[in-house]
């Protein structure tokens, strides 16, 4: 070996020695061989899941209100979707609210300021959970700035807000089943929720991110939201008075 090939060598050798420094990960040994080292302060980002989502800087809304807005679990639907999905102010997707909270104008909480939120966000989906009355009515002025078309799924479960009102603004609305009293009177539905209620608003999450566009109020509808529902059985909604059948209105049964 002539002199310029051990003067280049042992430069080269004494490159990777200092530069490496007190946190290498690997140095050279005496037979020319690789030693790998422990990973040390590093071994912490190999035990992080990995990102399941991608920045497309858009999201998918969610609302929780009346009978779904206590702490508890909006803490535990978040920390699930976050898992998933990502939280929108980290580069996720889920952007949530809390109904009344979130909607306060002085000592007053006005739903029919959803719009001026999030309409002007790449929405990939809203998903309103115990939708408070006159919400429809955000849905509305949203839907008339897109020249009716949303463009992204719109799914209401467990709605307080006007029947109707709200079949004609989401693309589905799904409900607890109703069950009348002996004097024919339909009894009132308790509010609290169950486990299955986070798989459900879970799935939907998933419809919304894999969708590129609302869904269509056809039988195929039927059909989703069963898939939605996982477990629970799902029937169709018909109207107490008029006994009419809705095309994108369904109960768990």
């Amino acid at each position: 070996m002539n002199k310029f090939s051990s003067t280049v060598l042992f430069a080269l050798f004494s490159f990777v020695l200092f530069s490496c420094g007190k946190n290498e990960t690997f140095s050279p040994l005496k037979d020319g061989l690789i030693s790998l080292y422990e990973a040390g302060e590093d071994s912490k980002y190999l035990k992080e899941p990995v990102q399941q989502w991608h920045t497309e800087n858009a999201c998918i809304c969610v609302v929780y209100g009346y009978g779904y807005n206590d702490q508890n679990f909006v803490s535990k639907m978040n920390e699930q979707l976050y898992s998933k999905y990502g939280n929108y102010e980290d580069g996720g997707f889920i952007l949530s609210y809390v109904y009344p909270d979130d909607f306060k104008r002085g000592t007053k909480s006005y739903i029919t300021l959803l719009d001026s939120y999030i309409n002007d966000n790449n929405l990939k989906g809203l998903i309103l959970l115990g939708a408070p009355e006159g919400t429809y009515k955000s849905i509305a002025r949203m839907q008339d700035s897109r020249d009716g078309k949303m463009g992204f799924p719109v799914i209401s479960i467990f709605s307080q807000d006007d029947v109707v009102a709200m079949e004609d603004s989401a693309d589905f609305v799904l409900d607890k089943s109703q069950k009348s009293e002996i004097n024919g009177l339909v009894a009132e539905t308790d509010q609290e929720y169950d486990e299955s209620i986070t798989e459900i608003i879970d799935t939907c999450a998933w419809y919304c991110r894999i969708s590129e566009s609302s869904f269509e109020k056809n039988a195929k509808l039927y059909e989703i939201v069963k898939k939605i529902a996982k477990n629970r059985k799902v029937g169709r909604y018909t109207d107490t008075e008029t006994g009419l059948v809705s095309i994108n209105h369904f109960v768990l049964e």
